[in-house]
């Protein structure tokens, strides 16, 4: 079996071990150790060389065009390319790396300008799933098919199902500022394409949380209607096989039907309570048995959605604005009757995903009059070391589980966070407890509030200056 490898670093690069095949690498060095930095350090940016395994996709694309967009696009030959069944060969990809304390963000411009991965560096686990193989599927928008489920953070439009560019280089440039942080700006060709797309990757000092800002800019002379969704493809912990366990954290009631194969549930475009369905709980991987997508509804909550693997004990979270990025999407290919991996893939590995998007579902398309521009931020970070995942925001995630003893409390903050947490029954206040947590050591304490409270509790996180950094407020029946 092939494995990833990196060449040419400019300085040491380790990608850790995802599963069996990944992690073979020149000039290796050993993960740093796990210690909170004394101050936080300016972010590096080098670039290198990765070579993968891949299918010649391009022998079976011709050229097309979109004329409504003015967008350039290949078309792929399916049945050609499953006829003559091309195996795959070595080749070698530009890999941007973005670099702090406490994360290492990898990006392929070459291969849609995507965030292949984030490594959170104390634990050394991957973010996102991170494909082995180059392999065209027969997914993909019905105009063109071929997609690249290759892993990370995607970049897809104008139109739906992953766009139009999710495999063609993407131009780049690096930023950075006197604070010390530093980016990487992907960016569609200018090449009278009618949307133009800005997609700025960002990562601070002293922070393990990085930052998307889409930008989208109508250069025609009419409005246009178009789709624009980031599809993030995950693997918490793993980075190739989530487990049964694995939860999907959304915060909404209902959500809306885009499509699958499993039976008992309404037609596309209607929707279903969330997350129980009589007496299956889908927010659970191992309770889905055929693939299923469906978006929050009647549109993105905000101001978060999530993944957790508690096999793992890793997870990642999407902090977002719902108000411009109105949509939230969940896709999995299933589990006791999953669609086979070699769709994809040669490895065997899997993935759950997320999509965020400026409309509410795939039925709908957005709006931008002439020459406008619509740009919104994006915070995205791993979680570890908490065990679940019920609530989060830009500062911090939380998880909860009533037991015998109390309540056990987990939070994980992307940044030193130092602190108190205020439990209450809205009556009265149950507890007061001192919080330090930092990327690398996660607080969790079990909390004792007495007697079982009657109704729902509420925790707020305060930090060293008696500032709210979140409230949150759980159901009576929930953990």
């Amino acid at each position: 079996m092939f494995a990833a490898t990196l060449l040419g670093c400019q300085q040491p690069l380790v990608v850790q071990p995802l599963y069996s095949a990944i992690g073979e690498t020149i000039d290796a060095q050993p993960e740093r150790a796990a210690l909170a930095p004394a101050t936080a350090t300016a972010v590096t940016v080098t670039e290198t060389w990765v070579t993968l395994p891949t299918y010649p996709f391009e022998r079976y694309q011709t050229d097309a065009f979109d004329d409504y967009y003015r967008w350039p696009y290949k078309r792929f030959d399916v049945e050609r390319y499953r006829a003559e069944a091309p195996t795959p060969t070595r080749r070698a990809y530009r890999l941007v790396v973005l670099e702090n304390e406490w994360l290492r963000l990898l990006l392929l411009p070459e291969l849609g300008g995507r965030l292949w991965q984030v490594i959170h560096k104390p634990t050394g686990a991957p973010m996102f799933y991170q494909n082995e193989y180059v392999k065209p599927t027969h997914w993909g928008h019905p105009n063109q098919l071929g997609w690249l489920a290759l892993g990370g953070l995607e970049w897809g439009l104008p139109v739906i199902e992953h766009g139009y560019d999710w495999g063609t280089p993407w131009p780049y440039m690096t930023e950075r500022n006197d604070a010390g942080e530093a980016a990487v700006v992907v960016t569609t060709p200018d090449d009278g394409r009618l949307l133009h797309a800005r997609i700025r990757v960002s990562l601070r000092p002293g922070e393990a949380s990085f930052f998307i800002e889409p930008q989208l800019t109508n250069r025609s002379t009419r409005t246009l209607a178009y789709s624009f969704w980031l599809d993030a493809m995950l693997a918490p912990g793993s980075g190739g096989r989530p487990s049964a366990q694995l939860q999907f954290v959304l915060p909404t009631a209902r959500v809306r039907l885009h499509s699958t194969a499993e039976p008992g549930l309404p037609s596309p475009g209607e929707t279903f309570p969330w997350p129980r369905v009589g007496a299956r709980d889908l927010s659970r991987l191992g309770a889905w048995g055929e693939y299923l997508g469906f978006f929050e509804s009647p549109a993105a909550h905000g101001p978060f959605v999530g993944v957790y693997d508690p096999a793992f004990d890793a997870g990642a979270v999407r902090i977002f604005p719902p108000d411009v990025a109105q949509g939230s999407k969940v896709f999995a290919l299933g589990w006791r009757n999953a669609l086979a991996s070699d769709n994809y893939t040669a490895d065997d590995s899997v993935y759950v995903e997320l999509h965020g998007g400026v409309a509410p579902s795939f039925f709908e398309q957005a709006r931008l009059t002439a020459g406008d521009t619509i740009a919104w931020q994006e915070q995205w970070y791993p979680v570890h070391g908490i065990g679940g995942l019920v609530y989060s925001n830009e500062q911090a995630a939380l998880n909860l589980t009533r037991t015998a003893g109390g309540l056990r409390v987990g939070l994980y903050s992307p940044r030193p966070l130092t602190g108190l947490l205020v439990v209450g029954d809205g009556a009265a206040e149950l507890a007061r407890v001192a919080v330090q947590a930092t990327p690398n050591a996660p607080f969790t304490a079990l909390v004792n509030v007495g007697a079982r409270p009657s109704g729902p509790l509420t925790l707020r996180l305060e930090d060293a200056d008696g500032r709210t950094m979140f409230t949150y407020r759980n159901a009576a029946d929930e953990p």
